[in-house]
């Protein structure tokens, strides 16, 4: 943590906050790995050996596998070695990974490979926001929490983009070279204030909140109100994790925030970018793949940073709402086209770019809400003892229904068609739009206190919420 000239407000909480979500773009490249090596791989024999379509499906599978595995170790992590250990522990994991899938010379090779960097995906999925929720003031909070997903999805975005040059063996080294630059690059970032203060350190807490702050911070106050937090806590009678998990505000947040990764992967997303590719293969013989799997990645970007720009201004509820309604839209065209394309052909062969454009707009609109709303809330709702369990449980949860939605994607376009498929996806995302509406609070603005109060508040109900 050095000295940087100061140019502009909260500089260093973005340069913090940025060098943290890098490790979240080296997970975006993971998840962004399968849509095009699937078919080099599984066609154009591209991989070390034959791999059969099911082997394949499981190597897709065993990222969130391995996700789900990691949530509750690195929420014990969190608490023992700090934000900033645990997230650079997990670079070895994901390199290792990287090395298993190049060098594979079997199947299981390829399995305990995506296993490894699923144990980084959860851990990251976890840690990072937590460590940007730390680091940030109430003013930023939304803007730099959505680097997470801004990350996540400009990762995929290369790994879509750099697949068109170069062979499935070469994007693995690049995508191994971009982990490693991680490791150093958020060396030189600072644990988080409230992290240290917790551990003792109170004066290198003091100098963090002046280096995150500015010059001009009042840095002294800060840590005393983060100082009496924590007294406060200590001062509570004992309780055990378990009574603390079943206070009212913290059964609020569960409810909210794993009910919002339940849809979150209930719409769909995993399986949709896992197999872009495929399902652009199966919308037309004539459609560039390779493009239209790039345009879903830029779109995703954009999406994203379009979230930054109004988190903090529009709210958290408002754009998940927004993006559950238009997700589910986007599932009934994409439903609508497969639909058609099986009766009658003929009938949308003049229709080529409507999937490119639902599928874009779904992405898109996901970025906006429900991709990075999420993660925002769960580094905001939960107090300090209980946060790194009851974020592992969401993260848990999250990765566990990532790998059936998975799993079953194949299965599912099997059994109801790839139209059914996607109306089936769009029922969820429309309960997810009222789950949102009924039980999930505004965060915008709040301090700690505020949503704390507002949870535990006897009101089951957020209608009234601004």
């Amino acid at each position: 943590m050095g000295r940087l000239p100061y140019y502009f407000p909260h500089q260093n909480q973005y340069i913090a906050a940025l060098a943290a979500s890098y490790g979240v773009l080296t997970i975006g490249m993971v998840f962004g790995w399968s849509a095009p090596a699937g078919p080099r791989i599984l066609e154009d024999g591209e991989g070390n050996f034959d791999v059969a379509d099911d082997q394949f499906s499981w190597t897709i599978a065993f990222m969130p596998i391995g996700g789900a595995i990691a949530a509750i170790p690195c929420g014990i992590m969190l608490r023992s070695e700090g934000r900033k250990n645990t997230i650079l522990f997990f670079v070895l994991p994901l390199l290792l990974g990287w090395v298993l899938l190049t060098w594979a010379q079997a199947v299981a090779m390829m399995y305990i490979g995506r296993l490894l960097q699923g144990f980084a995906a959860g851990a990251y999925s976890m840690s990072v926001p937590i460590y940007i929720g730390e680091i940030a003031d109430q003013r930023i909070r939304g803007t730099v929490g959505s680097f997470f997903q801004l990350m996540l999805n400009l990762g995929m975005l290369m790994s879509f983009s750099i697949s068109v040059g170069v062979n499935v063996f070469q994007l693995n080294i690049i995508s191994g070279f971009v982990v490693l630059l991680f490791g150093p690059i958020f060396m030189l970032m600072p644990e988080t204030p409230s992290c240290l203060l917790k551990r003792g350190y109170k004066t290198k807490a003091i100098e963090t909140v002046k280096w995150l702050r500015g010059p001009k911070c009042d840095a002294y106050t800060e840590i005393e109100q983060l100082q009496m937090e924590q007294d406060a806590l200590l001062n509570q009678p004992k309780k055990s994790l378990k009574k603390s998990l079943l206070t009212p505000e913290t059964l609020s947040a569960l409810l909210a925030m794993i009910g919002l990764v339940t849809f979150l992967q209930m719409s769909g997303i995993n399986a949709v970018l896992f197999y872009a590719t495929d399902i652009f293969m199966n919308a037309s013989d004539s459609l560039n793949h390779e493009v239209a799997t790039i345009i879903v990645g830029v779109m995703q970007v954009f999406g994203t940073l379009l979230a930054a720009f109004t988190v903090d201004r529009i709210g958290r509820r408002w754009l998940l709402m927004i993006s559950a309604v238009i997700m589910c839209a986007s599932h009934v065209v994409l439903g609508v086209y497969f639909q058609l394309l099986q009766n009658n052909p003929a009938q949308v062969e003049n229709l080529e770019w409507l999937p490119v454009l639902a599928l874009s707009v779904f992405v898109t609109v996901f970025s906006i809400g429900f991709g990075p709303v999420p993660w925002i809330m769960i580094g905001e709702v939960f107090a300090i003892d209980v946060k790194d369990l009851a974020s592992s449980l969401a993260t848990f949860t999250s990765y566990a229904l990532s790998f059936m939605m998975t799993k079953t994607f194949n299965p599912l376009r099997n059994g109801l068609g790839e139209a059914g498929t996607f109306w089936l996806f769009a029922g969820f995302c429309l309960i997810g739009a009222i789950f949102v509406f009924l039980f999930v609070p505004e965060t915008k603005g709040k301090t700690f206190e505020q949503i704390q109060k507002r949870l535990a508040s006897s009101k089951v109900y957020y209608r009234t919420e601004k």
